[in-house]
């Protein structure tokens, strides 16, 4: 794995994308139901419709990025349950946190319960939202399931997983190896 080309470019990209995710979902949820929008470029009206055309697919792929990210960490969802992956899942090309060495030493593939810690006021459904997002992500998305539709992730959920993931990216990776996570390169303007 290049260490350094994942810290310039893969990581942050992935981070941005679920931080953008995080933004659409706070908004979905505050809007309630789509509402109309237009996208300028350049000061002038190029796409017009709801809000479902932009943020839709902005959701979807953050969940996408969300579950790759918790791969990198060590972590999958099996039986509907949250678990680690075997070092033996990895494929020779995987980036892996367990390939990365900081001052203390080399990191470690995180386990369910460093995981659900993040969320300290509840770790069970801290675990149950990351569970989901690679559920929606792999089922809902990545693949077509009959079943997946009959229990969809819900957004508060995803919004849930979106902040944990970035939280457990930060506090398990960047910090041991003490490095900044790039800012993200998005700003929402507030709505009077």
């Amino acid at each position: 794995m290049d260490t350094e080309d994942y810290f310039e470019r893969l990581l942050p990209h992935r981070l941005n994308a679920v931080a953008i995710m995080v933004l659409m979902l706070e908004f979905h949820l505050k809007w309630e139901e789509p509402k109309p929008m237009q996208i300028l470029v350049d000061g002038r009206a190029q796409f017009t419709g709801l809000t479902t055309m932009f943020t839709n697919p902005i959701i979807e792929s953050g969940a996408l990025h969300c579950r790759a990210l918790l791969e990198f960490l060590g972590l999958k969802a099996a039986a509907g349950k949250l678990v680690q992956m075997k070092a033996s899942e990895r494929h020779a090309d995987d980036a892996g946190i367990e390939f990365l060495w900081g001052p203390c030493g080399q990191l470690k593939m995180l386990t369910p319960e460093v995981a659900g810690c993040i969320y300290a006021s509840d770790p069970a459904a801290g675990k149950a939202a990351l569970c989901a997002i690679i559920l929606a992500a792999h089922k809902g998305m990545a693949h077509s399931s009959r079943t997946y539709f009959d229990a969809p992730i819900q957004a508060f959920e995803a919004l849930l997983a979106g902040k944990l993931v970035q939280g457990l990216i930060e506090q398990h990776v960047y910090a041991p190896l003490g490095r900044a996570r790039p800012p993200v390169p998005i700003e929402a303007q507030r709505r009077t």
